[in-house]
């Protein structure tokens, strides 16, 4: 399993913002398992901020602890002694194999991509974000897996 421990330490949001535009945007990302990953400066709002009222889903704060992990998400990519689930395709209402979600746990950061439906080589990143939440950690886990880990159970810890 890969060391999850380094946090990335930047002053300020725009230097965070720059560090994802260099670090994702402008670089070619993969999974362990060859599916290229699309990044695109756009989604920094979305895997960065949280929302002020969830009722509104107004995304208005800037969450420096996501952001301090953004360097996690590439690990997590590239992670193959991590447990892969279907995600939730909240339109349909149900789990879905051309969405991803990986967890990294104890932590319970989470790493969601969603697959190309015509070519699922490639994928576009969806979001990163910390889940304290174990009712919504045990719903991810219920949804079908799509890949377990290697190193079976750790992930399922």
């Amino acid at each position: 399993m890969a060391s999850y421990e380094a946090f990335l330490d930047l002053p300020d949001l725009a230097e965070y913002k720059k560090v994802f535009e260099e670090e994702y945007c402008n670089q070619e990302v993969f999974t362990f398992d060859g599916i290229k990953v699309g990044f695109h400066p756009d989604m920094f709002e979305h895997a960065f901020y949280k929302n002020a009222n969830r009722r509104k889903g107004d995304k208005s704060i800037f969450c420096f602890e996501r952001a301090k992990r953004m360097r996690w998400i590439r690990k997590v990519l590239l992670d193959d002694d991590l447990t892969i689930y279907q995600g939730w395709d909240s339109k349909k209402k149900a789990a879905s194999p051309d969405r991803r979600v990986c967890l990294v746990t104890p932590d319970g950061y989470v790493v969601i991509i969603a697959l190309n439906r015509k070519n699922n080589k490639y994928a576009r990143f969806i979001t990163a974000y910390i889940c304290d939440d174990v009712s919504v950690i045990n719903k991810v886990k219920s949804n079908p897996i799509i890949y377990r880990a290697k190193s079976f159970g750790i992930s399922e810890t």
